[in-house]
């Protein structure tokens, strides 16, 4: 007979501390979106998921406690209980399928297209063609829009799809969180656009907090702190102000 479980939520009161996983980015000075990663004076985790787990745990009147976790990694970590929450996945209709999501929303997901500087202008149009290879971040859900829009292309899976980009191993990145230090960093890329000079959104998609389905305790209480945490303004000034004023792709 499977084992009955209670509510995680009585588990982290219980335990004295909320456990959420991060894959660790670098600091945005080097590009990299505001997600996750630590300062390099301090060691503190800081970005927008380990602030939404902090904010969580304060809330609960709990520690937080930080689990180094791939991202690639970090579903199946939740589905196993090795993990309480998700700080930051976006929804997609194949994920709602494994996860719950709170119905708060954080920061908007734009997916875009990352080519050579001398092709910037050519197009989504430009896309279509025999042999395009694309490079998505590994785990990621850009995977899913890059075989929508380009179901001929060859789909890489990369840590680092930047510098297959670079080295030209492929020939475009369908990915989201482009700021502008990133841009300045690379010359050589730019964000796909018509010849009208428009930016191509292949999607726009929201990062939610997600936890294992079927735990209806927890997920009440998240949608009320989410609810709570919105009329403060804390998650406006996150993930609407701070996030969007790194973003090269805002429009």
């Amino acid at each position: 007979m499977p084992v009955e479980r209670g509510s995680t939520l009585d588990e982290i009161l219980d335990r004295g501390a909320l456990i959420i996983p991060i894959e660790f980015l670098d600091h945005p000075d080097t590009g990299a979106p505001p997600e996750m990663y630590r300062n390099p004076e301090t060691g503190e985790a800081e970005g927008v998921a380990p602030r939404v787990g902090a904010m969580i745990a304060s809330d609960l009147g709990v520690e937080l406690e930080i689990v180094e976790t791939l991202w690639p990694d970090q579903i199946p970590a939740l589905l196993d209980r090795k993990v309480d929450l998700l700080p930051k996945h976006t929804l997609i209709p194949q994920r709602a399928l494994q996860l719950e999501f709170v119905t708060g929303r954080l920061m908007q997901i734009r997916i875009t297209c990352q080519v050579p500087a001398e092709r910037a202008y050519e197009g989504i149009e430009s896309m279509h063609r025999e042999g395009l290879r694309i490079g998505v971040w590994h785990g990621s859900s850009n995977r899913d829009v890059a075989e929508r829009f380009f179901p001929e292309a060859n789909i890489v899976d990369a840590s680092n799809p930047t510098r297959l980009l670079l080295d030209g191993s492929v020939d475009a990145i369908v990915g989201d969180a482009v700021t502008r230090r990133y841009l300045e960093l690379n010359p050589e890329l730019a964000l796909l656009r018509e010849p009208d000079g428009a930016l191509v959104i292949l999607s726009r998609e929201y990062n939610k907090v997600s936890i294992r389905p079927g735990d209806p305790k927890f997920l009440n209480w998240l949608n009320s702190w989410c609810d709570y945490r919105a009329a403060q303004g804390d998650i406006e000034d996150l993930c609407e102000t701070w996030w969007e004023s790194f973003m090269a792709d805002r429009e």
